[in-house]
């Protein structure tokens, strides 16, 4: 497969934004949510910094799906609510950024779904990967400061705001969530 160039307006020639491997940096393959429509052309959400930047792909080069999840994360009740159409399938109490880190605001994308070599270890046995960065940390753990969402070795810790700036649910709440979510699923975090 090859790359996707991503540009700046829905017209041939226009200027490049970016340029995204068929895989995120996981090996996962890549997933977009597209927050726009032209003809022949759909504009999508980027998995690069600064959150909420964009740009336009011909619709001929992408695979539309059109998902029937949606996972929303309210930040002051630090609660995480999935919804398929209109009826909600799960819900759960959070942790979520420090106030020296917080969570970014604003709708993402779960770009990658990796389960964990140490099921009991920090992350509990899934990490979801959002198309989401950190807003105060360029760096984690090797990585760029992607946020997700993940399971915690430390129960206590949910319904607090004590993460590095990713949403941190319950192992089986992160389990279900790895069962139940495809690729692609918007998650709105205000």
């Amino acid at each position: 497969e090859t790359a996707l160039d991503v540009l700046a307006a829905p017209e041939a020639g226009a200027e490049l934004v970016t340029r995204l491997a068929p895989t995120t940096e996981f090996g996962t393959p890549r997933a977009l949510l597209v927050v726009d429509r032209r003809p022949g052309w759909v504009r999508v959400n980027l998995p690069v910094r600064p959150n909420g930047a964009s740009g336009w792909v011909p619709e001929s080069a992408v695979a539309l799906e059109a998902g029937a999840f949606a996972v929303e994360v309210d930040l002051a009740a630090r609660r995480l609510v999935v919804t398929e159409g209109d009826q909600v399938v799960l819900e759960s109490a959070v942790a979520v950024g420090a106030p020296d880190a917080p969570t970014p605001t604003g709708t993402f994308a779960l770009i990658d779904r990796l389960q964990a070599p140490v099921p009991d270890g920090a992350y509990g046995p899934f990490a979801l990967g959002l198309s989401a960065h950190s807003e105060t940390i360029s760096e984690f753990a090797g990585g760029d400061g992607q946020i997700g969402i993940h399971g915690t070795d430390d129960p206590s810790s949910i319904g607090q705001p004590v993460s590095h700036g990713c949403v941190r649910v319950p192992n089986e709440v992160v389990t279900r969530l790895a069962e139940l979510l495809p690729l692609g699923t918007p998650v709105t975090i205000r």
